[in-house]
């Protein structure tokens, strides 16, 4: 390790005379300062002498390695530790050296609280009070900043960068008094440090001697470099001015320690003595031109030698070069056909296939095909663009000295396609014979998997039906061609009748395999070019093109409504539904998916208030709607001002040891006349008119408190607050997050804030910037309903969160149908690779526990563990009784 730049003692530099010179003045030194300091330390007559002190306080930073620093135990060690030691040891003198932070190290020593201070710089202000020992270290304080940045040498090339830096250090006062202004403070060296090992910090300023000690314990020291120093700082000890007969006791007592155990405490920490590296350094300098003039005098001597041997040795060489290339080649052929990827061998001037591995003969199903009969084209899918041509640009390419890498689908010798990864690169050899290296890897499954993953972010994973996202696609380009053609698009907003008694009284296994059956129906009603889609809940759109005019669209209704009306069996119970039926047409509606959207929603309110099992085209009047929707929203203002809302909670749960780990906080609307009003009803509206923003506020503060308690008695939870797109683009959310915590005294690492897709991709970059700032706050950030919106896998990848929650409709039925557990598998699988925490809801039954446990689910949620409610029930039957 070397030395973190010139280090003084208070004696100065030792230069040695001679090992046993040095040996016999060191002993001849301490013997005379033992005496002196006996006779100090002796009673004497005289009255006015101050007794030497029984015990000594001396106060010193705790986190400058190797001087000073606390181990894994949290014990202070360092050389100063050992120096002090070796100090009391010598006047028997107790010593309690307290490491502290350095404010606080400053403050005790100034307030009388510490006879000496360690590890200070000496400044004017400090002089006034202060008496300082001769500097014993001079250290110097440079930026350090990551291997891969370039251009970093002095003060004036940090514009732009974020300089970490130790809470209080001078370097951030240094920095600042010269422009630099983006300063991210840390609290400790090593924290720095890991910082800059994570990439979290590229760039700091630390000072030299724990930035090289901290590197070289990390292993670090070919990743950071490393500028010439900023500035430069010597170390003292010092005691107050007022005290001088303390500082002839501390300097008596450090002469009692002889340079060579100095030396030795040194070698113990840094590996080498100091004082001998800068002595070693000199006599190096002068050591090379000696041992050069040597060298030339020496080579000349065995020159001839040499070449004698090597004679002797050439014939010697060759047979074993011989023998090493056998065996070589042998063990090239069994690595070269036990590999897992296929390996094709081609000459890179005319392409023609010289040699493939085993692994290649499996995968392709050649068997013992002779290699010349092996063409590009039989192992292509043979359709452009994977073909025998297409193949050949990419070889060509390659051959160029271009490497290339790209998705293919191959084929089998008996015809089966399958996906395949191909890396081609060149290899030049000396002698002018090039190969062109080509491994393929076999990437079906994960071809299969992201298919699925793109089919779920546009299709409703329930019923494979349209997402909204391909709606909209659809109702667009349905718009255009009707515009082309001079014809009407009818969009039917379509919504099951009573649906949530079906699965209050059922079940919510019974309610998917209700809603699957109503979308197989409703395909049997409408056309091929037509569009089925499924919004979520009991929602559907059905999207008619190219129709003439509203009877078509009226004769579709009556046979949608006749589909849909036989009962289905569901456990034994037979379940009738009806469809209520709202329809909106283009132009006379409106010329946009939103505008259609919107009244054909009006009309299928309209449709069930006049009874249900109908269907309304949409009319002006049913604007009226518009007053029921204001009433809704005055009476949301009210219920804001007379405290109407309640939170309810529903259990989260570890699978791994069935303990009950958090808590989901779910607004209740407790109407004084109407009692609970369902969230789906009030909701939307909340967020129609912006309410939604002081409600968040009001259930992060409310969640933060009620989570506060449990903890204060015991129950360390983590409670999980949802949040609105809204709270992003109106709200203060990081203010309001900041005073919830504040306020309820909670740990920031025990809240977490459930994102919903749809706000991972609406103005995504300030989301971004939002979720860094939440994520230094210290809590968790979770995506909420995983796999039910349209967000892509590279969203995902960009947004610091901590967990994923999957959507119920994968999770419930995952041990009896193979799609949802291969989908939840995956995404499981998705999300460790990730390093994300998965959480499960919708679990109801056991068997779905067993299988989540044993494909590795951190966390479960639902009604096996408990439906939301309220605190002190929670505090009841979960708090207080096990979870199985």
């Amino acid at each position: 390790m070397s030395t973190p730049g010139p280090i003084r003692h208070h004696g100065g530099m030792r230069v040695d005379a001679g090992r046993w010179g040095v040996a016999l003045l060191d002993r001849t030194r301490t013997c005379v300062v033992a005496l002196c300091l006996v006779v100090m330390l002796a009673p004497v007559a005289r009255a006015e002498e101050v007794a030497p002190p029984q015990s000594i306080i001396v106060v010193t930073d705790d986190n400058y390695p190797p001087y000073i620093f606390r181990d894994q135990d949290g014990r202070l060690q360092g050389i100063l530790r050992d120096l002090w030691s070796l100090w009391s040891e010598r006047t028997g003198i107790a010593v309690d050296l307290q490491g502290l932070d350095w404010a606080e190290a400053q403050r005790r020593m100034a307030a009388g609280q510490a006879d000496a201070i360690d590890t200070v710089f000496r400044t004017e202000a400090r002089e006034r009070v202060l008496a300082f020992s001769a500097p014993y270290a001079t250290l110097d304080v440079p930026i350090f900043f990551h291997s891969d940045l370039s251009g970093i040498v002095d003060v004036t090339s940090l514009k732009g960068f974020t300089i970490g830096a130790k809470d209080g250090d001078a370097c951030v006062d240094w920095l600042k008094a010269r422009g630099i202004a983006s300063i991210r403070p840390y609290p400790s060296y090593e924290a720095i440090i890991d910082a800059m090992a994570a990439r979290e910090t590229l760039v700091a300023c630390i000072d030299k001697p724990p930035a090289l000690y901290l590197m070289y314990k990390k292993g670090m020291q070919d990743v950071l470099r490393h500028t010439q120093p900023l500035y430069s700082g010597q170390f003292h000890w010092a005691v107050a001015k007022d005290r001088p007969e303390l500082m002839h006791v501390l300097r008596q007592g450090f002469d009692l320690i002889s340079p060579r155990e100095r030396q030795a405490i040194e070698e113990r920490w840094f590996g080498f003595s100091l004082n001998d590296r800068v002595q070693a350094e000199v006599w190096r300098e002068m050591g090379k031109y000696v041992l050069a003039v040597l060298a030339v005098a020496l080579l000349l001597l065995i020159w001839n030698w040499l070449l004698r041997r090597q004679v002797a040795h050439k014939t010697q060489s060759l047979t074993l070069a011989l023998d090493e290339l056998a065996e070589s080649e042998g063990r090239f052929r069994t690595i070269f056909d036990h590999v897992n990827d296929a390996i094709f061998i081609h000459r890179a001037d005319t392409g023609r296939l010289l040699m493939v591995n085993q692994r290649m003969r499996d995968m392709y199903g050649m068997g013992d095909l002779p290699v010349d009969r092996i063409d590009v084209g039989m192992c292509s899918a043979g359709v452009s663009p994977y073909g025998a041509a297409e193949a050949q640009v990419w070889l060509r390419a390659a051959a160029a000295g271009q490497p290339q890498q790209f998705d293919w689908h191959a084929r089998r010798l008996d015809g089966s396609l399958f996906w395949v990864e191909v890396s081609m690169r060149l290899a030049r050899f000396s002698d002018g014979q090039n190969r062109l290296l080509v491994v393929v890897r076999d990437i079906t499954e994960r071809k299969n998997a992201q298919d699925r993953l793109e089919f779920m972010a546009h299709h409703d994973p329930l019923t494979e039906l349209p997402n909204r996202l391909l709606l909209q696609d659809r109702v667009d380009r349905a718009i255009a061609l009707a515009e082309r053609e001079g014809r009407r698009v009818a969009l039917m907003f379509l919504d099951l009748d009573q649906f949530k008694t079906v699965n209050d009284s059922l079940g919510h296994a019974a309610g998917d395999r209700l809603l699957k059956d109503v979308a197989w129906r409703l395909r049997q009603c409408v056309r091929e070019s037509d569009t089925i889609a499924r919004l979520g809940g009991d929602e559907f759109v059905i999207v008619l093109n190219a129709v003439r005019d509203a009877d078509g669209v009226v004769e579709v209704a009556e046979k949608i409504h006749k589909s849909v009306a036989p009962p289905i069996t569901i456990e034994g119970q037979e379940v009738t539904s009806t469809l209520s039926m709202g329809i909106a047409m283009f132009p006379e509606d409106g010329h946009d998916f939103d505008t259609l959207m919107k009244k054909a929603d009006a009309a299928m309110y309209h449709a069930k208030e006049s009874g249900r099992s109908t269907y309304r085209f949409f009319a002006a009047r049913m604007n009226a709607d518009a007053v029921a929707h204001l009433a809704l929203r005055s009476g949301l203002h009210r219920a804001l001002e007379r405290g109407e809302f309640q939170l309810y909670f529903q259990p989260q749960v570890s699978l791994a040891g069935g303990a009950v780990v958090g808590a989901e906080a779910l607004i209740r609307w407790n109407h004084p006349e109407r009692g609970l009003v369902s969230p789906a009803e009030f909701i939307p509206v909340a967020e129609d008119s912006g309410l939604i923003v002081p409600m968040g506020d009001w259930v992060l503060r409310q969640a933060c408190r009620q989570a506060a308690l449990w903890q204060a008695g015991g129950h360390a939870l983590t409670m999980a607050v949802n949040l609105s797109a809204l709270q992003f683009r109106r709200g203060d959310l990081e203010r309001a997050v900041r005073e919830a915590l504040e306020e309820s005294g909670l740990a920031p690492h025990s809240l977490e804030l459930e994102l919903t897709e749809s706000i991972m991709i609406q103005d995504h970059e300030a989301v971004m910037d939002m979720t860094r700032r939440l994520g230094a706050l210290g809590v968790q950030l979770s995506i909420d309903d995983f796999g039910t919106g349209y967000s892509s896998m590279a969203y995902l990848k960009r947004f610091a969160v901590d967990k994923l929650k999957i959507d119920q409709s994968f999770v419930r039925d995952v041990h009896t149908d193979t799609d949802n557990a291969a989908i939840t598998q995956a995404i499981i699988q998705m999300a460790h690779s990730l390093k994300l925490e998965v959480i499960a809801e919708g679990v109801e039954v056991t068997e779905v526990v067993e299988f989540l446990r044993h494909h590795g689910c951190d966390l479960a949620q639902g009604f096996l563990y408990g439906r939301p409610m309220t605190a002190q029930r929670f505090e009841k039957t979960v708090l207080d009784g096990p979870i199985s």
